[in-house]
C-alpha cells in the first residue's frame, strides 16, 4: 500500500501562499489607508506601491498553480478564496467610502505627481530584477531544502517589516519633521520593491 508523500516544507512553516497573501493584503492596505486619510493629512501615494500592485495581481494568478496545490491547505488555513475576496471587497469598500466622504472620485488621488515619475526607471529595474532573480533561484535543486526555505522565511519577514516601517515613517515621522526635510524614502522603497519582488518570484 502506497504511503502519502509529506507535503513540501513552506516558509515559516505556514500553508503555501500564506506569506504572499499577507504581503498582498499589506500592499493593498497601504493604498486603502492613504486614500482614506483626512484631507488635511493627505500625502502623495508613493510610486513604489503602483509597482507592488503587480505583486497583488501575481498573488491572484498564483492561485491554483503554486498556492493550495498538492493537497495543501489554503493560505493561513482559511476557506479557499478568502484573501482574494478580502482584496476585492476591501477595494470596493474603500472606493465607496472615499466617494461618500469626499463627494468625489478617488481617481485624481491615484495619479502620480510629475516629480514622482523620476523614480520609475529604478523601480522598474528593482521590480523585474527581483522577480527574475527570485524566479531563477527558485528553480534550483535546492528549492525544497530547509536552508532555502529558511532564507525565504527571513526575506518574507524583512519584506513585511519593511512595509510596516514605510507606514510608520510616512504617517508618524515625516509629518512631524517641521524644521527638517522629510526622510527621503526613494532608495529604501526601491530596495524594498526588489526584496518583495524576489520573494514573489522565488515562490511562483
Amino acid at each position: 500500500m502506497a504511503t502519502a508523500q509529506p507535503l513540501p516544507r513552506q516558509p515559516l512553516r505556514l500553508p503555501a501562499g500564506s506569506v504572499r497573501a499577507m504581503l498582498a493584503t499589506m500592499i493593498a492596505g497601504l493604498f486603502w489607508l492613504l486614500l482614506l486619510l483626512p484631507t488635511e493629512k493627505q500625502i502623495p501615494i508613493p510610486l513604489f506601491l503602483y509597482f507592488l500592485a503587480g505583486m497583488v495581481l501575481l498573488f491572484f494568478v498564483a492561485h491554483g498553480k503554486s498556492i493550495s496545490t498538492g493537497g495543501q491547505p489554503p493560505p493561513w488555513g482559511m476557506p479557499r478564496g478568502t484573501f482574494r475576496f478580502l482584496l476585492i471587497a476591501g477595494t470596493i469598500v474603500v472606493i465607496a467610502a472615499h466617494i461618500y466622504l469626499r463627494k468625489t472620485s478617488p481617481l485624481p488621488r491615484l495619479v502620480p505627481a510629475a516629480d514622482q515619475l523620476k523614480q520609475w526607471p529604478n523601480l522598474t529595474i528593482a521590480l523585474f530584477g527581483g522577480l527574475g532573480a527570485g524566479w531563477l533561484v527558485g528553480r534550483g535543486p535546492w528549492r525544497n531544502s530547509a536552508v532555502f526555505q529558511d532564507l525565504q522565511a527571513w526575506v518574507s519577514i524583512i519584506a513585511m517589516l519593511g512595509l510596516v516601517a514605510e507606514i510608520i515613517i510616512r504617517l508618524f515621522i515625516n509629518p512631524h519633521l517641521e524644521d527638517n526635510p522629510p526622510i527621503d524614502l526613494r532608495t529604501y522603497e526601491e530596495v524594498l520593491t526588489g526584496i518583495i519582488a524576489w520573494y514573489f518570484g522565488s515562490r511562483s
